[in-house]
């Protein structure tokens, strides 16, 4: 009787494990298809080759995503934002997908990038939207290369702070996900049958949204989060004083929720105090700013026709 119970949780647990790799190679393709699916272009640079999307018609609207994404995810943000409106440029940043990485992946060398990418498209100024770990770079634009910009919109991002401000950090020079999970199985694991985690984490529900479809697959991302991790969350903290913000010249438009986990709102408010900004400001959402994501975009889109 013992070696027939046996047998069968034997059994169980080979189905089990079956389908769990049935599932997770069914989903990393159709993960890689999508990804592979969008009419990408390239770019030589200085820093490498980068890959880019560009589409639509009117304002330029260049989006510097966030961490985990990629020229998908910052495409899917902004279509989900302005639908068919305006044109849409969305590049993976160093070590995103199909973009290189170069020896010193700094937000700087990204906003470089972001330049010759106009330059590439024949754009003169253009509108550059910013998400969480894509603060830096987009902040850096504005202030490197003032003439370029038509407008900054800070997207549940990140913005510079001082040490020991609301902002903390796993431990000196790093800031981002734990390294276990920065890998397929683990992170397709997590989000399939533990999304409460993420949940959580961003105190917004993932599953459905545009960033959960956008997250995966993780392996060409890899380099991305490791760069985003260890040089470009800490970069407006470790070089607070290099982010002159009082000379941002061009508008600016803050779009933040009160209650996201991750890019304290303590940080926001300090932020607005150093610049003359317009804000759209919600008390619930998290950082995906779940729920309000029609008042959101129409505020992008007021802040734009405005201009």
């Amino acid at each position: 009787m013992r070696k027939i119970v046996l047998f069968i949780l034997l059994a169980v647990t080979i189905v089990f494990f079956v389908y769990i790799a049935v599932q997770f190679r069914n989903d990393m393709k159709t993960a890689h298809d999508r990804l592979i699916a969008y009419n990408s272009k390239t770019l030589e640079t200085v820093f490498g080759k980068m890959t880019y999307l560009d589409e639509g018609n009117g304002e330029a609207i260049l989006v510097s995503h966030g961490i985990f994404g990629g020229y998908d995810q910052g495409f899917a943000s902004l279509y989900q934002l302005v639908g068919n409106d305006y044109r849409k440029i969305s590049i993976s940043r160093f070590g995103y997908p199909g973009s290189e990485m170069p020896e010193n992946p700094t937000p700087e060398n990204q906003a470089a990038v972001f330049l010759a990418l106009l330059d590439e498209l024949g754009i003169e100024k253009a509108y550059i939207l910013t998400t969480s770990a894509g603060g830096a770079a987009g902040l850096r634009f504005a202030l490197d290369y003032p003439d370029r910009v038509s407008g900054l919109i800070l997207l549940s991002s990140g913005v510079p702070y001082r040490p020991g401000d609301a902002g903390e950090i796993n431990k000196p020079g790093r800031s981002g996900p734990p390294q276990f999970i920065v890998n397929d199985f683990p992170m397709w694991l997590c989000m399939k049958y533990f999304g409460f985690i993420f949940d959580s984490m961003m105190g917004s529900k993932i599953e459905g949204t545009t960033l959960y479809e956008t997250m995966l697959p993780v392996s060409p991302r890899k380099q991305g989060i490791a760069a985003d991790t260890e040089i470009t969350n800490t970069d407006m903290m470790f070089h607070y004083n290099e982010y002159a913000l009082e000379e941002i010249a061009a508008p600016i438009l803050v779009v933040h929720a009160k209650d996201d986990p991750l890019v304290k709102y303590e940080n926001i408010e300090s932020f607005l105090g150093r610049v003359n900004a317009q804000s759209a400001v919600f008390n619930t959402g998290g950082h995906l700013i779940t729920g309000h994501g029609d008042a959101a975009g129409a505020a992008i889109r007021a802040f734009i026709e405005s201009r």
